[in-house]
């Protein structure tokens, strides 16, 4: 719990709090003739982001735990089915968006604190409130019409969100603590750092901060209103379109802290639950049929050789078409023995020339040779640099866009400066190039 004394004493008794935010929706009673919801996804019907079809139900048909252990995160290998014809053939590297669901144990936490145990499985509408003096004010897309309280929360509001200064001078509104009036006016004062040392530098959510004023209990409309969108999570495509829209995927867990999503369809590999997915827009981040004939560069660690074998499995699957040109995966993993991802796979595209090369590094083993994808880079640096530059190859990168995609292009750059004899001013030119004509093309993790 935050202690009110030391944050007076930090940051001050003097607070200018800023006035209310309009408020602009209700929730009415639905008649008891009215159409009862689809048990579909309450979101699986509106339009997602960057999408390239409708919502698809599908289910999780096979999976198989394909790394596990110590000092490294349990990864699944999932393949989903669907019972629908799923009109859509989609290119290596494409994603899908999953639409995901907050926890039971969050769900629960905010229908006890908000008291409507005996009201969440009640159906309401959500409407603008005539009376609001919010001008174009308008119900948010992604709310159905009609929804029960718990659904609502469960898969329509990200209820982990950091809450915005303006959500929490709504929340002061609605307890009468004088000590959490203090706390909501310190965090929402337009003249203190409170708000960013103790909500954002902390990243605390809105479950959090509510367990910090357990009399504060806002309505309903006042959570629509502020919480934002409980948005899907895009997972890579890791295999080629085939019959029956069959689509595999790897996702990895943390035991310790595990993600929304990845809990949620952990469970749905043992409950054989619907999951909903969309396909999202195709980008550059993608191996088309005028690729096949080009020489590649891979480069992903973890789950990001997800898209490569998806790549693989299309080039597989267009060898008797034609001529391939030159394929090559530089992977990283923890640990060979534990955590060295589709290693038969891998193998079998390396046997049957499928893939050319593949070079791995471990980042846990102290007596690997390699222990990062830079370090096999810098062992093959003319090679990659000559497959780059003289054969009109493509680059593809897949990873973290704060850690491991600056590391990669800084390396990528020495490497050209070292092996061609250039500037650094012609390395950023080159990169800046090759960037623009889609020869280096990056798949970043947010």
């Amino acid at each position: 719990m935050l202690n009110l004394a030391e944050l007076v004493q930090k940051y001050g008794d003097n607070f200018i709090v800023p006035p209310a935010p309009v408020k602009f929706l209700k929730l009415v009673d639905a008649e008891s003739d009215e159409e009862q919801p689809k048990i579909d996804h309450l979101q699986s019907s509106c339009i997602q982001p960057f999408c390239a079809t409708r919502v698809f139900q599908y289910k999780i048909s096979n999976h198989k735990i394909i790394a596990q252990g110590e000092d490294i995160k349990t990864v699944y290998d999932v393949v989903l089915s669907s019972d629908s014809e799923v009109d859509y053939r989609w290119t290596p590297g494409d994603t899908v968006g999953i639409l995901t669901r907050n926890s039971d144990e969050d769900v629960d936490s905010l229908v006890d604190h908000l008291e409507l145990q005996s009201t969440q499985h009640k159906l309401y509408r959500v409407e603008v409130d005539p009376a609001t003096k919010k001008k174009a004010a308008k119900v948010p897309v992604y709310i159905p019409k009609l929804v029960p309280l718990r659904k609502l929360f469960s898969e329509c509001l990200d209820l982990k969100s950091i809450p915005k200064k303006l959500f929490i001078r709504a929340l002061l509104d609605f307890t009468e603590d004088d000590a959490e009036k203090r706390l909501l006016s310190v965090l929402c004062s337009k003249d203190s750092s409170a708000f960013d040392d103790v909500v954002l530098k902390t990243g605390m959510s809105f479950l959090t901060l509510l367990q910090n004023v357990p009399r504060c209990k806002p309505p309903v409309s006042i959570l629509i209103e502020h919480l934002p969108r409980l948005m899907p999570r895009p997972y890579s495509i890791a295999n080629a379109h085939g019959e029956g829209g069959k689509v595999r995927i790897l996702f990895s867990m943390s035991e310790s802290c595990p993600g929304l999503t990845t809990s949620f369809l952990r469970s749905c590999c043992e409950t054989e639950e619907p999951v909903f997915l969309y396909f999202r827009n195709t980008t550059h981040f993608s191996y088309k049929e005028d690729d096949l004939l080009k020489d590649i560069v891979m480069i992903g660690v973890g789950t990001g050789i997800a898209p490569y074998l998806g790549i693989l499995d299309h080039r597989r699957n267009s060898k008797e078409a034609g001529s391939l040109g030159k394929a090559w995966l530089f992977a990283g993993f923890r640990h060979k023995e534990t955590s060295y991802l589709c290693r038969d796979e891998l193998s079998r595209c390396l046997k049957d020339n499928i893939l050319n090369d593949l070079s791995v590094a471990f980042s846990r083993d102290p007596n690997a040779h390699c222990r990062y994808v830079q370090d096999q880079l810098e062992a093959n640096k003319e090679r990659v640099v000559r497959t780059l530059r003289d054969s009109d190859g493509k680059l593809y990168v897949c990873g973290d866009g704060k850690m491991m995609l600056p590391q990669i292009e800084e390396k990528i750059g020495k490497m050209l400066a070292e092996v061609l004899c250039i500037s650094d001013e012609q390395v950023k030119a080159l990169i800046k190039e090759w960037k623009t004509k889609h020869m280096y093309i990056e798949d970043v993790w947010l």
